[in-house]
C-alpha cells in the first residue's frame, strides 16, 4: 500500500487530500470517530428541522457536508483495514 492514499470524497479533478497509511492505527480510528459522529450529529440536526422552514439548497448542504465526513470516516477505516487493524500496544 502505498503511504499517502487519497480520500474518496474529493472533489477536485486532481488528488489533493490524502490519508498517511503509516500512521497509527489509533490515530486513523479517532480521526474515522471523530467525522462519523460529527456526521451523526449534522444529521440529527436536519432531523430536528422542519422541512416546510428549510431554505431551498439547505437540505442538500446538509446531506453534502454529512456524506464528505462520512466518506472521510470510511477511508479512515478503509485504511486501518488494510493495516490488519493493528493496534499499538501504548492504546491497550
Amino acid at each position: 500500500m502505498a503511504k499517502y492514499h487519497p480520500l474518496q470524497g474529493s472533489f477536485s479533478a486532481g488528488d489533493t487530500l490524502y490519508i498517511d497509511t503509516e500512521a497509527r492505527a489509533a490515530d486513523l480510528l479517532e480521526t474515522a470517530v471523530h467525522r462519523i459522529k460529527a456526521a451523526r450529529n449534522l444529521l440529527n440536526s436536519v432531523a430536528c428541522l422542519c422541512v416546510k422552514e428549510a431554505e431551498g439548497h439547505d437540505l442538500e448542504h446538509f446531506v453534502s457536508a454529512a456524506h464528505i465526513l462520512i466518506q472521510d470516516g470510511c477511508d479512515a477505516l478503509d485504511a486501518l483495514d488494510a493495516l490488519g487493524w493493528k493496534l499499538d500496544k501504548s492504546i491497550r
